[in-house]
């Protein structure tokens, strides 16, 4: 199978990295549109691609399978926008890229006679992504399953793979992926800052908290959630729990956060029968006063 030509619809740090993966497997890129017209020109400068603008004026200047790669707020607007165009949209394919959305807010193009899909990529994007940032990381499916062996084609070509789910599935995956990716920003964040509070400076925390951040997630990659957990509630260690919550006095709601937190990892810790049951009993009414 060989994939047909390609348009994208909204150059941000998706779309951009998305459309240099395409080319850079020599997959053809018909057209590219942005609403911000300099930067789908810049784009379109440097992947020589001829046809580019604020929005398609014909569903001519469309490939057969086109991507939404814009903000979910804009999705089904512009599927509204698109389905208005002028022609036959039997043979067309439309994809977003939304994680938390169904593709059923591609359903004015549907009822065109188009085929539409959702298709995730687990990974953050920022305008510092390259296109390895694809490789070996999961694209959510869901929609039109015909449209399915496309969009697997697709990642295969960038390292990446697939993973179908339903509407419901969907929304869990993505609540997932905030937790594991743009909370755990926040809360490297929120330790560096906790890190400060006796003199030193971010910079040097940060750099001495990133090693422990990567031996933690080689950790988790090679054991079970269980196994990898270290730390003073794993060992049951009591003393040390309580001056972290001492510490925490001055900032209540991160005192919260280190307990709630504290209470899940002190059940972590006991499906492993690391703690025995008299201590983490202990642990659960000292973090319970604060949640």
């Amino acid at each position: 199978m060989s994939l047909p030509k390609i348009s994208i619809i909204g150059t941000g740090a998706l779309g951009s990295t998305l459309a240099r993966a395409l080319v850079s497997q020599d997959v053809i890129l018909k057209s590219l549109f942005n609403r911000t017209e300099s930067k789908v020109q810049d784009l379109a400068n440097e992947l020589a691609i001829s046809t580019h603008g604020i929005f398609p004026k014909s569903i001519s200047e469309l490939g057969s399978l086109t991507f939404l790669t814009v903000p979910d707020r804009a999705i089904n607007e512009v599927a509204q926008k698109l389905s208005k165009l002028k022609g036959d949209l039997e043979n067309f394919t439309f994809v977003h890229c939304s994680g938390n959305e169904s593709a059923e807010l591609l359903q004015p193009l549907k009822l065109q006679g188009a085929t539409i899909a959702s298709f995730h990529p687990l990974q953050t994007f920022t305008h510092y992504s390259g296109i390895n940032d694809f490789k070996g990381i999961y694209f959510s499916l869901q929609g039109d399953g015909e449209v399915f062996p496309q969009l697997r084609l697709v990642a295969e070509k960038f390292g990446a793979r697939t993973l179908e789910v339903t509407k419901e599935q969907k929304s869990h995956l993505h609540t997932a992926a905030v937790f594991t990716s743009n909370y755990l920003t926040t809360l490297l964040d929120t330790s560096v800052k906790v890190g400060t509070g006796s003199g030193l400076s971010e910079e040097k925390v940060k750099n001495a908290l990133l090693p422990l951040v990567e031996t933690t997630l080689k950790n988790t990659s090679e054991q079970s959630f269980a196994d990898a957990l270290s730390g003073p509630i794993k060992r049951g260690d009591i003393r040390t729990v309580e001056k972290h919550l001492e510490l925490l006095d001055e900032t209540p709601e991160l005192k919260e956060v280190y307990c709630v937190l504290g209470l899940r990892t002190v059940e972590l810790a006991t499906s492993s029968g690391s703690l025995d049951g008299t201590t983490a009993e202990k642990l659960r009414k000292m973090l319970q006063k604060w949640v």
